[in-house]
């Protein structure tokens, strides 16, 4: 074992001599504990002890763990091999609401010597489990090597607690003014007798503010009654001066006919101390109930002396007597009222109850237990689930509850009883439920009578207002209703009824509509009456007028058959439709023999109605296509027309268009379509009728002429070609006859003859791709410039040079003739003069051609509706470049000039940059009209 001093790892004390120091806490928040227990803990590990740390509330083992953590970062080891115990508040608290201090200090003793045996220095420990029992562990801390920092809540300290607490334990700690502060007591000495002094002075003066400031009255005696002292709050407590207090003594502020005077006095004689309830006596003669707690000293010469606390409890005193009268007043309520009371500890599963509370479970005396098992065995089956789901609900929320349900009762009746109950926490820390049980079957039967009562009060004003609704419905009604009884009597008619035959008088049915004194032969409210269903007939009045009538069998309220009859004049309806069916008869002839092909279609697409004109030119039947989707019809390039139209038509849009059928045998009818949007009444959309004219042949023609223009417009174009190349070769033959002539081989009339040339080759291109090409009217422009490119590169062979081409061109850009005309001439000037100058001197280089397209929204005319297509064409080289003085528009060169005119034709921008080679950028715009 190691012997020397033991780091406390608190700040405020210095390191301790050795083993067998006992000294305390006094905190308020778990941040006290905290700030103190941590460190010392702390320290302990890395001195090589055993800790055992006895968690004080407020603080849980959670807590403590990570305020471990915090400050041990390895602290998860040191509990993983054990050198660290925390044990809970309740560790010594289970098996009974008391403990035995002696059981706990074997059990420490018992940890030190299995600390020692596994090579720990000692052990080091901390708790509140020897409160009124530091005397205890004094007799044993000081034979092992234990060291122990008691802790003790502040509020739960009375005066005198708190003064024995400190002066039996060689330190105390705590907070002044939101520091810690350390008294030293009067056990064994820490530091040297001049230090000892100086902290035996500094709690005197603390003890003396105690003294002076409690709020509790103090005494300090001697055994025989004398006082010594009394401190202000004794004084104002009798109402005497401190004075009058030791004048009087013991017996003249204690009530001396108080039988407990002698078990106190007893107790202090046997013990040492005392603790209990006495009545002392004011100045004024009245006696109060106090609470005393006292503790015998030997002074600094060895006298016995006494310290007595007292508090005056008179106002406790009322509230508990007003508590056990409230107590009583809730017991006779709850028998009166046949509640029963109950009370459950969840940790030992005892259970209190009241005998109401049996007695409603029909038991005539208290069961020596009762469980949850046993409430559920008298719960009916049929509500056990409901019962055990609101008692899951409570005890994982904790929430109160409160329901009803049925018991049967040992002797067999069932009962309704309610049943509340919420959790509590005792002062043991344990968790409790309590609740009430009442029997409330007596008050479920006046509630079922009651309910049944207001419903069949309820029924009754219901039928009552049916009735009258009924009538006053009846009465309005714009058709004629009777009640008829089984032999044809008018029991009731409405205004309507009456309006056209009369007031009623006792007659039957038939004398009112047709006259006669019988029953009329074509009468079939009988029918009714026999089978007791329904029936529906017309009948032709006398006058003309035709009724559609609907019998109905009706029972009477007491019970008699009758027949409920109800006429509608269906008499102009009749008519209408008379000359509906004629109207229609007169269109669908109409229809039928049109020339024109008639279809209907439903919302859906799905052909409702064709006529016999479509069906022969489609060569299909009725039947082959009535319900059949539109789909199947038409032709797949006349889909997406279809289907974009379709939904105009939903839009209440009518328009014409043509549409490409496909007759049975897969032969094509084209058709010129005039389509109407079909709408019902509400204004929701049920299809759309569409009238078809035949113009197939029309259709034939108009591709004949598009065939001959196609190849007239073909034979143009070659044409033009052939003219441009035959001026082409006239330009070269020209060129060879000023070539033999040495006065003007090099001459600029030479070199004008060949860019003359190439600017015919790059329109004869152009024309040669529109003939080759589909599009008549518009040239791909990005494969005419690659042709044009290489043409250029075989017309202009630089010797040895090697100059590549980099072409970066947008597919499928069309361009008309009056743009590719001039494009193709710039392009043309700019390449050539790329090939011509750009690299002198050199045995390598690069010309690059970029055309692409750039988008845009705006556009500053408003005379244009289609969207705005921006274009940039690029041309540069990687040559010698052009001098910075140069003005290009200042160029006096035909081909210069050819190409800054033809910029401004086309509404474009030309830009040129000297960058490591000349750069041209031109960006234009073409647009539609």
């Amino acid at each position: 074992m190691r012997s020397g001093n033991r780091t406390s790892g608190i700040n405020i004390i210095e390191n301790l001599p050795s083993w067998g120091t006992h000294f305390c806490q006094f905190y308020g928040t778990k941040e006290d504990l905290i700030d103190i227990l941590v460190p010392y803990f702390k320290a302990g590990l890395e001195d090589n002890e055993y800790c055992v740390w006895s968690i004080s509330e407020p603080l849980d083992e959670k807590e403590v763990k990570e305020a471990l953590k915090v400050f041990i970062p390895d602290i998860d080891a040191y509990l993983e091999n054990g050198q660290i115990e925390i044990i809970p508040y309740t560790y010594w608290h289970v098996e009974e609401d008391t403990f035995d201090p002696q059981t706990i200090l074997n059990d420490l003793v018992e940890k030190t010597s299995k600390a020692l045996a596994n090579g720990y220095d000692g052990l080091r420990y901390s708790g509140n489990d020897f409160f009124d029992h530091e005397k205890l562990l004094d007799s044993v801390i000081g034979k092992y090597p234990i060291m122990a920092l008691c802790t003790y809540p502040i509020d739960k300290c009375s005066s005198i607690d708190i003064i024995e607490i400190a002066a039996n334990h060689q330190l105390t700690l705590g907070k002044r003014k939101g520091k810690w502060e350390l008294i030293e007591g009067s056990g064994k000495n820490i530091n040297n007798c001049e230090q000892t002094e100086k902290a035996l002075q500094e709690s005197k003066e603390r003890y003396k503010a105690i003294f002076d400031n409690s709020l509790d009255g103090i005494f300090l005696t001697v055994p025989d009654g004398t006082i010594l002292a009394a401190n202000p709050a004794a004084c104002q407590m009798f109402g005497m001066t401190e004075e009058e207090i030791i004048r009087v003594g013991r017996d003249g502020n204690v009530d001396t006919s108080d039988p407990r005077l002698k078990y106190v006095l007893g107790e202090r004689v046997r013990t040492g101390r005392f603790k209990g309830e006495l009545n002392h006596r004011r100045k004024d003669g009245t006696v109060f109930p106090s609470e005393i707690s006292g503790t015998l000293f030997k002074d600094k010469n060895g006298l016995t002396k006494g310290v007595m606390i007292i508090r005056d409890i008179t106002e406790r005193k009322q509230v508990e007597e007003a508590f056990r009268r409230s107590e009583e007043l809730l017991r006779f309520a709850l028998e009166t009222s046949h509640t029963g009371a109950w009370d459950f500890n969840l940790v030992d599963h005892t259970t209190y109850r009241s005998l109401e509370h049996d007695r409603i479970f029909g038991y005539e005396q208290l069961l020596p237990q009762w469980t949850y098992e046993m409430l559920l065995d008298h719960v009916l089956p049929e509500d056990r689930e409901m019962v055990e789901a609101k008692f899951r609900e409570a005890m994982a929320e904790y929430k109160d509850w409160d329901f009803e349900c049925r018991i049967r009762r040992i002797d067999g009746e069932i009962r309704w009883i309610r049943t509340a109950g919420r959790h509590r926490v005792d002062a043991t820390g344990n968790i409790r439920i309590a609740g009430i049980v009442q029997d409330i079957t007596e008050s479920k039967q006046a509630e079922k009578v009651l309910r049944e009562n207001e419903l069949r009060n309820k029924v009754t004003e219901a039928i009552e207002v049916e009735r009258r609704r009924l009538f006053d419905v009846l009465e309005t009604l714009p058709i004629m209703i009777t009640l008829l009884t089984p032999d044809h009597q008018i029991a009731f008619a409405n205004r309507c009824f009456r309006e056209k035959f009369g007031e009623l008088c006792i007659r039957q049915c038939y004398e009112y509509c047709f006259g006669r004194t019988k029953s009329c032969e074509l009468c079939e409210v009988y029918k009714v009456l026999e089978a007791d269903q329904p029936h529906r007939w017309e009948v032709n009045m006398p006058d003309g007028s035709i009724f559609d009538t609907y019998d109905l069998p009706f029972t009477d309220v007491d019970g008699s058959p009758m027949i409920l009859e109800m006429d509608i004049d269906i008499t102009e309806r009749k008519a209408a439709e008379e000359k509906l069916r004629d109207s229609e008869e007169k269109y669908r002839n109409i229809v039928e023999t049109s020339n024109e092909l008639i279809i209907i279609l439903d919302n859906e697409a799905v052909i409702t109605y064709v006529n016999k004109r479509m069906l022969d030119m489609l060569g299909y039947t009725m039947e082959e296509s009535i319900g059949k989707s539109i789909w199947d019809f038409i032709s797949e390039e006349s889909k997406p027309i279809v289907k974009m139209n379709l939904e105009k038509r939903r839009q209440g849009i009518s328009e014409n268009y043509e549409l490409k059928l496909v007759r049975k045998g897969g032969s094509p009818l084209w058709t010129l379509i005039s389509t109407k949007p079909l709408f019902d009444k509400e204004g929701k959309y049920v299809g759309a009728m569409g009238m078809l004219t035949d113009i197939t042949e029309r259709k034939k023609a108009e591709e004949t002429l598009t065939n001959i223009e196609t190849s007239r417009k073909k034979e143009i174009h070659h044409r033009i070609k052939n003219n441009l190349q035959v001026i082409s070769s006239l330009l070269d033959l020209q060129a060879e006859q000023f070539k033999n002539q040495e006065d003007i081989r090099d001459s600029e009339v030479l070199e004008a003859f060949r860019e003359s040339q190439d600017r015919v080759i790059s329109m004869a291109l152009i024309h040669e791709e529109l003939y080759r090409g589909e599009e008549l009217d518009k040239l791909n422009f990005s494969p005419y410039i690659e042709e044009l490119a290489n043409t250029l590169f075989q017309t202009y062979r630089l010797g040895n040079t090697d100059i590549s081409l980099n072409i970066d061109l947008e597919e499928n850009l069309f361009f008309d003739m009056d743009t590719a005309v001039p494009l193709g001439i710039i392009v043309n000037e700019l390449v050539s003069n790329s090939l011509k100058h750009a690299f002198p001197d050199r045995n390598k280089g690069e010309i690059r051609i970029k055309l692409h397209r750039e988008y845009s929204i705006e556009f500053e005319s408003k005379d244009y509706e289609s969207t705005n297509n921006r274009f940039t064409l690029s041309i540069s080289d990687n040559g010698v470049g052009i001098p910075e003085d140069l003005d290009i528009e200042g160029l006096d060169s035909l081909g210069m000039q050819l190409v800054t005119s033809l910029v401004d034709q086309l509404d474009g921008e030309l830009e040129l940059k000297r960058n490591n080679g000349t750069e041209f950028t031109m960006r234009f715009i073409i647009t539609k009209k």
